[in-house]
């Protein structure tokens, strides 16, 4: 369903290029496949249509330019991809919010205080690749032919090097122009706090650090019949001790999670004991030395379990962002702004990652939150008012006339 002539129109329309169907099963919009691809083609041509001569480049990056009353560059940004059966609102509202700013100056007459770059960012959620934040880490850093290799394919194999060769996007990748001078990113919240305070918008000060690997568990298959309780070398409740407990590590450690969102079992057979276990897990915490404490604490569960049961354990790391604290300065504005509006200035952290913390790295970083309605996020259930969605377009749109 698409509801024209709105913010959440444009959501909609964006909501359409998936895999499933976004009304009825959410929104799945995973990076190199073709919904990925018919999507940064419709940014391109909404930026095309605002006269920002938009560049889609190997990795799925879409950005496109407005000049300003200084050639400095502050970059607007967030990402399209989307979590299997996720919600339209998540990342995508911070690219239309983006260019709901441009369309406002254009029709305006008026030029942002620093010229603009709009940049939408693929694979932020890091679901198929090894890796996750191809586009930010490649916007910043580059991409070299280690990362190319190392960085694998979780759904075929392939190496990264691979898709890139075929994607139908080729040319030289989007990077960060010698003259950017910030990076400001709008998003959801994912998170009940604004909608229990019965706020619309919070001015986010830190970005928790996010680490995901993969431990893989393996023991002996043979006969579930046959096998005595005494002879077995199972994972499964070798697992199942390690998913009780890990809560207790994170819990140790006052606002940290960890989470295991994901297990296969081999060969998931009713009547074989599995050989192999595998599964994530995901760490998070504000603190970069407790982040460093929940790592270790839970590669020892792992592998003291392990151990005990006879069992050998492998562990891949995958995706790793160090939390970030906001700039001062741009959260200072953004506080004027709010406080122009005779709203409530409200500060919170981020537990969820976000591609504002790889540009926090090299550049000054904001964001700014609007409410989720009953903390909904990942899934078909997301929700922001229509209000508060221009609300956030509103506040953008006054940060960019201003010099900072």
């Amino acid at each position: 369903m698409v509801r024209p002539g709105t913010f959440t129109g444009q959501l909609d329309r964006l909501a359409s290029f998936s895999r499933t169907d976004p009304d009825t099963q959410g929104v799945t919009r995973l990076p190199f496949t073709p919904e990925q691809e018919e999507a940064a083609r419709w940014l391109a041509e909404q930026m095309d249509a605002l006269g920002m001569s938009p560049v889609i480049d190997p990795c799925g990056t879409v950005a496109g330019t407005v000049p300003g009353e200084r050639e400095e560059v502050l970059v607007l940004g967030s990402h399209y991809d989307s979590v299997p059966h996720g919600g339209r609102y998540d990342g995508c509202a911070g690219i239309i919010a983006a260019l709901e700013v441009v369309r406002r100056l254009a029709q305006a007459g008026e030029r942002p205080r620093y010229s603009l770059m709009v940049m939408a960012l693929n694979d932020e959620e890091g679901v198929r690749l090894t890796e996750g934040f191809l586009s930010s880490r490649t916007v910043c850093a580059g991409l070299s032919a280690g990362d190319r290799e190392r960085i694998q394919d979780r759904m075929s194999g392939k190496s990264l090097g691979e898709l890139l060769d075929a994607s139908p996007f080729q040319g030289t990748l989007i990077r960060l122009p010698e003259n950017a001078r910030a990076y400001l990113e709008f998003h959801v919240e994912q998170g009940p706090v604004l909608d229990q305070q019965g706020l619309s918008a919070a001015i986010v000060d830190r970005i928790v650090g996010v680490y995901h690997c993969f431990y893989q568990l393996d023991g002996g298959q043979n006969h579930a019949g046959t096998t005595p309780m005494g002879s077995r070398a199972d994972p499964v409740p070798v697992f199942g001790r390690i998913a009780a407990q890990l809560p207790d590590v994170a819990k140790a450690h006052p606002g940290s999670v960890a989470t295991i969102g994901w297990m296969e079992v081999q060969p998931n057979v009713p009547n074989v004991i599995p050989g192999r276990l595998a599964f994530s897990v995901d760490l998070r915490s504000a603190d970069p030395e407790v982040l460093d404490r929940l790592k270790l604490e839970t590669d020892l569960l792992v592998r003291n379990h392990a151990a005990q049961a006879g069992l050998s354990v492998a562990r891949t790391d995958s995706t790793s962002a160090a939390p970030v604290v906001m700039d001062p300065t741009m959260r200072g504005l953004l506080e004027r702004c709010v406080a122009r509006r005779g709203l409530p200035v409200f500060h919170m952290d981020s537990g969820a990652g976000h591609d504002a913390q790889i540009f926090a790295q090299v550049l000054p970083a904001a964001m700014l939150f609007a409410p989720s309605r009953g903390g909904a996020s990942h899934c078909q259930e997301e929700f922001t008012l229509e209000a508060d969605l221009q609300l956030a377009c509103d506040l953008l749109y006054a940060f960019v006339k201003e010099d900072f």
